[in-house]
């Protein structure tokens, strides 16, 4: 009896813990980012703070999906970020101005949480880009 409880509890946290990452993106690290939006882009190696890019970096990291969504991002207002950690790609999203997002790592878009503040985080490096570059 104990040993089928002690199986059944390992079920139970494989479950969790996979239906956790279901709702959320995989993990990244980055020491700088690419930001584009429209037919623009901008290369942000040592162009943007090392806090500016942890920031964002953990920003995305928390991003949590609300539900995988049929809508199309509204490419007018989409920002694609490219991370890159130690020269290689580490993560890529394309995220517009109503959470409607696209990563890598899925074939399907998805709604976010309003209150991830990712794509405020990358406007502002884009429009600080544009400004310098």
């Amino acid at each position: 009896m104990k040993r089928l409880l002690f199986i059944l509890s390992i079920v139970i946290i494989v479950l969790i813990i996979n239906g956790r990452s279901n709702n959320s993106v995989k993990a990244i690290k980055a020491d700088y980012v690419d930001i584009g939006l429209g037919q623009s882009l901008y290369e942000g190696y040592d162009k943007v703070e090392r806090e500016r890019v942890q920031s964002l970096v953990n920003s995305y990291n928390q991003i949590e999906y609300i539900g995988q969504t049929n809508k199309q991002l509204n490419l007018d207002k989409t920002i694609s970020i490219t991370f890159v950690y130690h020269d290689k790609i580490s993560g890529t999203l394309m995220i517009d101005d109503k959470g409607i997002c696209h990563t890598d790592d899925s074939a399907k878009n998805y709604q976010i949480a309003s209150n991830n503040d990712t794509y405020e985080q990358a406007l502002k490096i884009y429009k600080d880009l544009k400004q310098e570059y």
